[in-house]
């Protein structure tokens, strides 16, 4: 589960920024400050570009029943959106999802546009981890992602993220609880698939703003000498599945 919670929140980040190099490019990257039209005064989303950085700033906002506070740092080469090789780096410091705090460094890389869909490589350092519920709260779960691959395959004509429909395969890394004898290998491949109902399901892991968790797909979960878990995803939660059997 804490996996599955990792996932997604290091996907609504990737999802956040990728949305605001648009916007900025969108605007010609004209510096100034940029509001979301459905912020309010208690709860709102602005964007602060100054051609050297783009700060994300978020108070309670609400994206697929997730809540976001504190900043995202992003930079990117002016005229750089949709470029081939070009890159975002982000900086996660001072920012929470749900109120759990997320600390660490990324980056989103452009690789191609291929039949109206957009394909990214996206980074995630060691040292990027999500702490327990509360302040000043010891972490759950830290994760390290090595050259992920993100394929927009619907929604990359529009400016709104409702649209979107994002494919995700790779490895993470990492460790539950700070624990070295929690060390564990989580792993979507590009090639994998399922049976549902009789049909082949591909096991690429999609998310879609209309699903709570992701769409559908398949990860498995490895620790040292514990049996594999797998998760299959759908819009309503996920199942896991033993790959050995367990007594």
């Amino acid at each position: 589960m804490d996996n599955a919670q990792a996932a997604l929140y290091f996907h609504t980040i990737f999802r956040e920024v990728e949305n605001s190099w648009a916007f900025i490019a969108n605007a010609d990257y004209e510096v100034g400050v940029y509001t979301d039209e459905a912020s309010k005064l208690t709860n709102y989303k602005t964007l602060t570009y100054d051609e050297q950085n783009l700060k994300i700033e978020y108070n309670s906002w609400e994206t697929n029943k997730l809540y976001l506070s504190g900043d995202l740092i992003v930079r990117f080469e002016t005229a750089s959106y949709r470029r081939d090789g070009k890159i975002a780096n982000i900086n996660i410091i001072d920012f929470s999802i749900n109120g759990q705090r997320v600390v660490g460094t990324a980056s989103i890389k452009f690789v191609k546009t291929v039949e109206e869909k957009d394909q990214y490589t996206f980074t995630l350092l060691d040292g990027a981890a999500i702490h327990k519920h509360g302040h000043a709260q010891p972490v759950l779960i830290s994760s390290a992602i090595n050259n992920g691959q993100y394929e927009r395959i619907e929604g990359n004509e529009s400016l709104t993220q409702e649209d979107d429909v994002w494919v995700y395969s790779g490895v993470t890394t990492g460790l539950l609880h700070d624990d070295p004898n929690l060390k564990y290998t989580n792993t979507v491949s590009p090639s994998s698939s399922y049976l549902e109902n009789g049909e082949s399901i591909d096991g690429k892991i999609h998310y879609s703003m209309k699903c709570a968790f992701a769409q559908q797909g398949l990860s498995q979960i490895t620790f040292a000498k514990r049996p594999a878990i797998a998760f299959i995803y759908d819009c309503s939660g996920y199942q896991f599945l033993s790959v050995a059997h367990i007594d």
